[in-house]
């Protein structure tokens, strides 16, 4: 009987640290999420968010990625994307080049554009690979060609939203196995 007992309060212990420790993976994705999140006493904060994507955007028509050209010059698009990759330049100013269906498109967020504030650069570019977001921004053609994207035109951000944020990230990156297959290949 009493190995029986032993038994019961080790299937216990472990049940409750099986249970600390999902609490503690859960405290760990809340965190992580709440740390992307809009700060309250932005007054340009309903131009971005987590959450909001299909609330705000109702009246834009949706424009693909492969279909942003220098054809739509100076036009406000409106696209739902994955994030490839974020690239901060400043407290001021952040890239951000996502993709979709095997285009991609390089996102400028900048301070100087109008509506646009620091914590929304900051909120951008702390996205997480691979996150869908909702952008709306105008498509401008910069001087020199873009180098890292399939599209040769360049979207100044004024709106973002997340609609699906991923927290949780594989645990290797994508492109470092891409390219060290890429490399091993004659």
């Amino acid at each position: 009987m009493s190995s029986e007992s032993e038994e019961q309060q080790l299937s216990k212990k472990a049940a409750k640290q099986e249970k600390l420790r999902r609490r503690q993976e859960a405290a760990a994705l809340a965190s992580a999420a709440s740390s992307l999140f809009v700060e309250e006493d932005d007054p340009y904060s309903s131009n971005y968010d987590a959450g909001q994507c299909s609330l705000v955007i109702s009246s834009m028509e949706w424009t693909p990625v492969g279909a942003l050209t220098q054809d739509l010059k100076e036009k406000e698009v409106l696209i739902r994307e994955r994030v490839h990759i974020t690239r901060p330049v400043s407290k001021n100013m952040a890239f951000v080049v996502v993709r979709e269906k095997g285009f991609t498109v390089q996102c400028l967020i900048t301070t100087q554009g109008e509506g646009v504030s620091r914590q929304m650069v900051k909120f951008v570019a702390r996205l997480n690979r691979e996150s869908i977001v909702d952008a709306i921004g105008v498509v401008s053609v910069p001087g020199n060609p873009i180098k890292g994207t399939t599209q040769q035109v360049e979207i100044h951000l004024s709106k973002l939203y997340i609609c699906i944020m991923v927290i949780c990230r594989a645990g290797h990156d994508i492109l470092r196995v891409l390219g060290k297959i890429r490399d091993k290949d004659p």
